[in-house]
């Protein structure tokens, strides 16, 4: 049974009355989850999980065969393709490529630099031996291919529109430059509705000292990699009061990944990667500092921070009232803000999406701790909150998810923090 795993990277468990009451398919469950392979459940009846069957694996693409075995098969087939390995890339053989493109780039420049010479020989014979640059005035010697004064390229591209472009956007740098001043940043007030959104809604969180991990709420449910409990103490930070929206992503990224679409709903099927990309091009475009939360921050703005209460999920013990998980919602995502928020006034921290922290995964110890950020390398990033197509455990607040940072599902987005 292994030897005939190890060759596969799906593993597809058909979920039905039998099947979960078979020893053989937790035996097979088993090696798939030890050997890291994709688990896909096809569920083909409404019999639950027993406890013999156990994944425990976070953002599983879970197919529904019993309402529509059309559309199930469709959706099984794409979620097979999304997560067959891409064939092995010939490196060799593309740098060759990219050596012989390069190769007749330059013989192109050399070719263009003959006719810019032979321009301004023949405009020399009628006079013509100076010119002035369009950005600085600077008056410049014919034959000059950029002005030394402001570094404005004489040599025009292909394009008109470019060029002048081109143009515009020198003579707005050199206008500050020259002035003593950095270039004009964009101002807060003409930023996007979405982008502005994010910025409003940023909640301070006064630092703290807390217990992380499997503290007494959380019951016999800790599994053990939230052990030991553990004090760690974390400076003021401010943290979204909702997950990134999909209007949001899209006014930063310019596109929608979400598989659930809706303006309001969380935005899914982003892998850690992805993230990373989204927080660098919000700081650029709104001149301050966004990054993920550490595993700590999120932990601890989940419990509420100093106000928390000691809740086993973020913001009470009544998961129905402060979550969407699998037994209430439905088999989708939901708009942002629709449960009750937690004592910081922050929403679905538990359940609706699992959220990207930016922790590696590694092991709890019993040392006291200062703002930690996880191991400096590891194979799995850390995710939190539990999601939509989770079971009730998953939303506890020290439940901790964890996945390759290249993957994306449905059920997995973000939170972002905002540094002072």
């Amino acid at each position: 049974m292994n030897i005939h795993l190890r060759k596969f990277s799906v593993f597809i468990f058909v979920s039905s009355e039998s099947s979960n009451k078979s020893e053989w398919t937790a035996k097979e469950i088993d090696v798939a989850v030890y050997e890291k392979k994709v688990i896909i459940p096809v569920r083909i009846d409404d019999s639950k999980y027993n406890n013999s069957v156990k994944i425990d694996l976070v953002g599983l693409d879970f197919i529904n065969y019993q309402s529509n075995p059309t559309l199930a098969l469709e959706e099984l087939v794409k979620s097979i393709k999304k997560h067959i390995k891409a064939p092995e890339v010939d490196v060799k053989k593309i740098k060759d490529e990219i050596k012989a493109l390069e190769k007749e780039g330059c013989q192109l420049y050399s070719q263009q630099k003959r006719i810019y010479d032979e321009v301004a020989n023949k405009k020399r014979q009628i006079g013509e031996g100076t010119m002035n640059c369009p950005v600085c005035g600077e008056t410049n010697d014919i034959s000059s291919l950029y002005c030394p004064r402001c570094g404005w390229a004489f040599v025009p591209f292909t394009s008109k529109k470019l060029d002048e472009k081109r143009l515009n956007t020198h003579r707005r740098l050199w206008s500050g430059l020259a002035s003593g001043n950095k270039a004009p940043e964009e101002p807060t007030e003409i930023l996007p509705e979405p982008i502005k959104e994010v910025i409003d809604n940023m909640v301070e969180v006064e630092g703290g000292t807390f217990i992380m991990g499997a503290t007494p709420e959380q019951g016999e449910e800790a599994f053990n990699d939230e052990k030991p409990p553990h004090k760690v103490t974390v400076s003021t930070f401010h943290i979204g009061r909702y997950p990134v929206t999909q209007e949001q992503w899209k006014a930063v990224m310019g596109s929608n990944p979400s598989y659930f679409q809706g303006e309001r709903h969380p935005v899914e099927q982003v892998n850690w990667m992805d993230c990373q990309d989204f927080v660098k091009k919000l700081s650029k475009i709104t001149g301050l500092k966004f990054r993920l939360p550490t595993e700590a921050e999120w932990e601890y703005a989940a419990r509420g921070g100093k106000k928390g209460k000691g809740h086993k999920y973020s913001g009470g013990d009544l998961l129905a009232q402060i979550a969407w998980y699998n037994e209430n919602s439905g088999g989708t995502s939901h708009e942002v803000g629709q449960k009750a928020p937690n004592e910081l006034g922050l929403y679905d921290m538990s359940g609706n999406i699992w959220e990207w922290v930016q922790d590696w995964k590694g092991d709890f110890t019993n040392e006291e701790q200062m703002n930690p950020k996880g191991p400096e390398e590891g194979d799995e990033r850390i995710c939190r909150g539990g999601g939509w197509n989770r079971e009730h455990d998953r939303c506890r607040v020290s439940y901790r998810g964890d996945d390759l940072p290249d993957l994306r599902y449905r059920s997995l987005g973000l939170r972002v923090v905002m540094d002072k």
